[in-house]
């Protein structure tokens, strides 16, 4: 598929970067903004401006199938999104980061159907919901969601005392609906099989239904004995994704704190809000010990700033808050941050190219996720129609690849060695990134031969 990308910086290079394998990737971006690390892309780089008609022509963009306006000018990606579907491209992806188009979601979809552009992305709104999947989970490191929800993917520690310390895995029965993927100790990845024996600390990544994994979390990865976590949390920085964390989280139930420094923002949103709303500075040790922070099982720090989000989680681990989930908006301070011990990091920009990657993949379905900083991926491959059935044990793909799901009508199986793969099953697969194209490569040639 031939793809356009409009933009410069971070958004638009990591966009290029994860479709480039796939797909035929062209780059418009201004010469006097160029960077040198784009010369390490395997891409085609038009200079010019993504609202000029020239510069979309010299990027055919009527042989193109998709136009990404990612520019940090939400009014040129608006403008790039007019023009490329004027001269001809099928569909449109815009990009819109501000506050002053995401004041209503319904507002910014009537907008963006009155200018003809197929799908805006708000930044914001999907590190929100990513997020939120996270805190949902009691003490999850990640979790994903495939199958409207239907599938599920998580990564959670193993606590001291868990059952499944007790016995190498063929020896524990683990609950039905439910497949270990992956194991991580101390950075080290283990692909689990019936002799790998569980330690306490490792990280268990798993995918399975709503039922199974609960049963996985509560019965296997955790001791009998352990306490339920309070469903209370406190959110640091009430911009637009803290807003959106706060109002589902007190949907849920939970009970919160605010914190946000600009006291405009802080009586703005204490309207919206049944929430404690502090208007100060919440990497102030004094003003999280008086609120006691310590006693939340959650602290969420969402500010604007990656150096700010990371002294505030120090903070909260130093004050013995068990899970710490932090924006970093740099994908090196990503991947920095959780090896100086933040339990989840989350940013912005990386949801937002992530639900893009996924829905250009698809033409518009949820089909690939990456996990673990793009180390690993879940894929939805298609099994070829002249498959003969077989049981799952009978296949063998690279070795990190596991499937977690087979997709058949409506139904989901959460599939062990016995099940069938059937020719026009969907199954969603777990595998290393470096053999992502081998993985591929093996089940859409399963009907060969």
């Amino acid at each position: 598929m031939r793809i356009v990308i409009g933009g410069e910086g971070e958004v638009a290079y990591r966009l290029a970067q994860a479709l480039m394998e796939e797909h035929e990737v062209v780059l418009i971006c201004s010469d006097d903004l160029r960077e040198a690390r784009l010369e390490r892309l395997d891409v085609e780089i038009v200079p010019g401006s993504l609202t000029a008609g020239e510069s979309l022509r010299n990027a055919q963009i009527d042989r193109s199938a998709v136009f990404i306006a990612c520019s940090q000018s939400d009014e040129r990606n608006m403008v790039g999104c007019v023009v490329a579907k004027r001269l001809g491209v099928p569909r449109t992806i815009c990009f819109l980061f501000r506050r002053s188009f995401q004041s209503s979601q319904d507002e910014t979809d009537d907008l963006a159907e009155s200018l003809g552009i197929d799908t805006v992305v708000r930044p914001p709104e999907r590190l929100a919901e990513e997020i939120l999947h996270v805190v949902s989970v009691p003490g999850a490191l990640d979790v994903r969601h495939f199958a409207q929800g239907r599938v599920r993917l998580v990564r959670h520690p193993v606590e001291e005392g868990a059952r499944i310390t007790k016995a190498p895995l063929k020896e524990v029965d683990l609950p039905k609906g439910v497949v270990l993927v992956k194991v991580i100790r101390e950075e080290k990845v283990i692909i689990p099989v019936g002799d790998t024996q569980l330690r306490n600390g490792d990280q268990v990544v798993a995918m399975g239904n709503l039922v199974g994994i609960n049963r996985l979390l509560f019965r296997f990865l955790r001791p009998r004995s352990r306490k339920a976590d309070p469903r209370r949390a406190t959110i640091i920085g009430g911009g637009l994704v803290g807003l959106a964390i706060a109002k589902d989280l007190e949907a849920a139930g939970w009970t919160l704190k605010v914190v946000e420094a600009n006291s405009k923002r802080a009586e703005e949103i204490s309207s919206q809000l049944q929430a404690l709303v502090l208007q100060g500075d919440g990497a102030d040790p004094t003003l999280l010990e008086e609120e006691g922070v310590y006693r939340d099982s959650v602290l969420i720090a969402v500010t604007s700033n990656d150096e700010k989000n990371l002294l505030i989680s120090l903070l909260g681990k130093h004050m013995g808050i068990p899970r710490t989930i932090t924006r970093a908006d740099s994908l090196v301070n990503e991947i920095l941050f959780e090896k100086v011990g933040v339990d989840v990091v989350r940013s912005s920009q990386g949801a937002a190219i992530s639900a893009v990657v996924r829905n250009v993949s698809a033409g518009g379905a949820e089909n690939v996720a990456e996990l673990e900083h793009g180390d690993a991926v879940v894929m939805d491959l298609a099994i070829p129609e002249d498959h003969q059935a077989c049981e799952l044990f009978k296949l063998q793909p690279p070795s990190s690849a596991r499937i977690g799901a087979i997709l058949r009508g409506r139904s989901v199986i959460i599939p062990h060695g016995l099940d069938v793969v059937k020719a026009g099953d969907r199954i969603l697969v777990f595998c290393r990134r470096e053999e992502e194209t081998g993985v591929r490569e093996y089940f859409e040639n399963l009907g060969e031969g």
